[in-house]
């Protein structure tokens, strides 16, 4: 049974600062026993680490984190162990990837507009290529122009686009992923789509949402939940029936560590393992 689990992680295939063979590397010197990485709207990052894993490497398990809303709020779905090539998945990818473009654009012209200061047609190319342009690479980009004096800034500088944006619902995601062969798992619960602070009246009110569309876990361990919080949504996961994992949602230098998952105790991680 895997006693040093990590699977909640990304990449600069979504807004991570590593490359996805410096996770697996990461994943290595932390000595993890099994990790996913779970880019966001993307698993692009995942046939790399497949093609550089090496005998005696951490188990590894293909995922991916879809944003998602509905009219009752945000939501992040992880999937894990899922059909890539011709799926349900890699179809949904293929859609949020586009509005991902789309809304780059549109932030171009906004910053534009917020400072007077205009992006060379180089500076427009190298962002559109990203994987999944996002507010971190503008963030950077801006620290580059001298725009902001830190991130913090940059990041606030560029996050203030308004307008309508796709999102899936998260029925729809855990659809997909279910149609996919893959287990749909409720992401960081208390936190929402990760910004935002949930009551527990909410909280069980989603998990009874979503468990009726099929939700099949839920992340119960992560390194910013105390004790109580962390007790409780256990005691949740267990009312119903849900299995149970645990993620440190890394993303690079100044987030939380690779590995930084609460000491997850295995019999309690069992059922998800079985489920893999």
């Amino acid at each position: 049974m895997y006693s040093r689990p990590d699977l909640h992680m990304h990449s600069v295939y979504s807004d991570g600062s590593d490359t996805p063979l410096q996770v697996l590397q990461k994943a290595r010197e932390n000595r993890l026993d099994i990790f996913s990485l779970t880019d966001h709207d993307s698993f692009g990052g995942c046939k790399e680490i497949r093609e550089a894993l090496r005998p005696g490497d951490p188990a590894f398990v293909n995922g991916i984190e879809f944003s998602c809303k509905d009219d009752l709020g945000k939501y992040h779905i992880l999937g894990y162990r899922f059909q890539e090539e011709g799926s349900s998945v890699e179809r949904a990818a293929i859609m949020t990837h586009a509005e991902r473009i789309e809304k780059a654009i549109r932030r171009f012209a906004y910053i534009e507009e917020k400072t007077g200061v205009p992006f060379t047609e180089e500076e427009k190319s190298r962002i559109l290529a990203e994987n999944n342009p996002g507010r971190p690479h503008f963030a950077r980009l801006m620290l580059e122009k001298k725009l902001a004096p830190d991130f913090e800034s940059a990041f606030q500088l560029v996050s203030g686009l308004g307008g309508n944006s796709f999102y899936l619902t998260p029925q729809e995601a855990i659809r997909y992923i279910l149609e996919s062969g893959g287990i749909p798992v409720l992401a960081h619960g208390l936190l929402g789509d990760g910004s935002q602070r949930l009551d527990w009246r909410e909280m069980e009110d989603r998990i009874l949402r979503l468990k009726k569309d099929g939700l099949q876990g839920m992340e119960c361990y992560y390194p910013t939940f105390s004790d109580e919080e962390e007790n409780r949504l256990l005691y949740l996961a267990g009312l119903y029936d849900l299995a149970v994992t645990a993620g440190s949602d890394y993303h690079g230098a100044g987030r939380s560590p690779l590995g930084s998952t609460n000491d997850p105790q295995p019999e309690v991680m069992e059922r998800f393992y079985r489920m893999l």
